[in-house]
């Protein structure tokens, strides 16, 4: 468990730690559907956004509503090849795969949201391939089933990242899509651990007989939700100092695991670039927490 985000904390937070530059992250699939994990840090001007997604109108409404801190691109983001888009009446369900009719025809429902009403062809990147886009902390990434074909064309980017929050999937919605443990794999093999889930979604199996089901309360199968993985969770001495403030940062204000961003601040404090009296200024901020030590409670 955690406390949520709080802005003024989060801002003394930036002030103790004084990073050389903003937190940066990047958004592949920036659709703004729902909102954010890192809305409240842009929301003080904490960090720098750096966004991307294919569909036309989705983009527009970024442009149309963005802040002096993100920047959109209009590109899809994958392998490198060329390949299609399908878009589905429900946008949210569009994706470079295609939908899968076992899925549909399985769970029994979804099946008018991921109809595809319209095929395009487009050219992807690879993460690597994106010279201008500079190296981030966070990779945000919602991309429907393609996310492993980004991080295999990521490992140099992928290197200097700090944590990847990633949509996960039990059941393959999407022909060939790899699921929750695929992930994992993938992303261990760039040296990112599970360290939670910002959430889990569950559904109902829908056929004739199940109607008499309350459907908000039968919802047996695991369905999709936020994975977030980090980098160095069992090696955190080996985080160079300003990677530490921005583990810290993103543990404050995104992921909401403050416990880790204490222990990042620790490891900071341990170094000397950081002072004990100044980790526990922070400490204070939080609900439900001890008193501070007598021996640092004068300095």
């Amino acid at each position: 468990m955690s406390v949520g985000f709080h802005p003024d904390r989060a801002k003394a937070l930036i002030d103790i730690l004084k990073p050389a530059r903003m937190t940066r992250v990047v958004d592949i699939g920036a659709n703004p559907l729902d909102e954010t994990p890192y809305k409240g840090l842009l929301s003080i001007g904490g960090c720098d956004v750096w966004g991307f997604e294919p569909q036309e109108q989705a983009f527009d409404r970024l442009i149309a509503n963005k802040g002096p801190h993100e920047n959109y691109i209009c590109a899809a983001v994958g392998d490198g090849k060329k390949a299609e888009l399908k878009i589905c009446a429900d946008s949210g369900f569009t994706s470079l795969l295609e939908p899968n009719p076992a899925y549909i025809d399985g769970i029994g429902q979804s099946k008018d949201r991921m109809r595809v009403v319209e095929r395009v062809e487009i050219k992807t990147s690879r993460l690597d391939s994106l010279k201008d886009l500079p190296d981030f902390d966070l990779l945000k990434i919602d991309i429907q089933g393609g996310e492993r074909a980004v991080f295999r064309g990521g490992p140099k980017k992928l290197s200097k990242a700090l944590a990847v929050i990633t949509e996960v999937a039990a059941l393959p919605l999407y022909v060939d899509q790899p699921v929750m443990g695929e992930q994992m794999v993938e992303l261990g093999k760039h040296g990112f651990h599970l360290h939670k889930f910002l959430f889990l979604k569950t559904i109902g199996y829908r056929n004739r007989w199940s109607g008499r089901l309350k459907r908000g309360l039968y919802r047996s199968q695991l369905s999709d939700g936020d994975a977030v993985m980090v980098r160095g969770l069992m090696d955190i001495n080996g985080l160079e100092d300003e990677e530490l403030k921005h583990l810290a940062i993103l543990c404050d204000s995104v992921l909401l695991t403050q416990d880790l961003g204490v222990t990042a601040m620790a490891e900071l404090m341990h170094r000397g670039v950081l002072q004990e009296a100044r980790l526990h200024d922070y400490v204070d901020l939080l609900p439900k927490v001890s008193p501070r030590p007598v021996e640092t409670a004068a300095q």
